[in-house]
């Protein structure tokens, strides 16, 4: 019951989600170990063998550059928060079976979450703190306009996390997403996505291609981001 109801949770999420809603059963780490040491007996204790016919099934493969990339949210908040030179405290408290977590900014109350997990509660409560703090980014956005020349539907592949990697690297808050726009029937939706980013000197923003899902269209906002930054010579 508890693998069924994490593998459904899983379906339900975009591509790779490094911290999900829910948290892996530990049931389910001894199927796959019971597998695959039957697997490995039945290959006569081949290593290599079973690497090849076992390792389909892990994909995809969390390596630690991915976990680099993608830090956890509590990591996240410590850092923004640093940054920003702001303390930051998360207090676990425990009601019966219920775990709370609850996020202290500046020694006042923040955010918070609650879950079976403490684990959870406490990515929760991080993430709900993240989406404050972005919303408290500069007033004084600066929308970037340039010129593509004819051809306005330019992709970056994997926009999204370059536009995070160099936030990080200016050390400047992490990108916002937003709903620009949507339009159109229930099985044939279209939406245009901006993005928001706080810079030293201001906040930036920039609105992407219209496409078929919000994660294209937020890709195509990050892209536009990232090409203005560079005709811009700000990146």
């Amino acid at each position: 019951m508890c693998v069924q109801k994490f593998a459904d949770a899983v379906n339900q999420e975009d591509d790779m989600v490094l911290y999900g809603s829910i948290k892996a059963p530990k049931i389910l780490a001894d199927i796959v170990e019971s597998l695959a040491a039957a697997i490995y007996v039945d290959l006569e204790l081949d290593l290599q063998k079973l690497w090849v016919i076992f390792m389909d099934l892990l994909k995809p493969i969390v390596t630690p550059e991915v976990l680099q990339q993608q830090p956890h949210p509590v990591t996240t908040l410590y850092d923004q928060c640093q940054k920003q030179g702001r303390e930051v405290d998360i207090k676990n408290t425990s009601i019966g079976a219920k775990n709370i977590a609850s996020v202290y900014v500046d020694g006042a109350f923040f955010a918070s979450d609650s879950s079976d997990d403490m684990d959870t509660a406490r990515r929760n409560a991080a993430e709900l703190a993240l989406r404050k703090l972005s919303k408290s980014m500069p007033t004084n956005l600066r929308r970037l306009d340039f010129s593509f020349g004819l051809n306005k539907s330019f992709e970056i592949e994997g926009a999204k996390q370059k536009l995070h990697e160099v936030c990080q690297k200016k050390r400047w808050t992490m990108p916002r997403y937003s709903i620009e726009k949507e339009d159109g029937p229930s099985n044939d939706k279209k939406y245009v996505c901006s993005v928001q980013i706080a810079t030293e000197d201001g906040g930036l923003f920039m609105a992407g291609e219209e496409k078929s899902r919000v994660k294209e269209a937020e890709n195509s906002a990050a892209s536009c981001l990232i090409r203005a930054l560079l005709d811009s010579n700000i990146i």
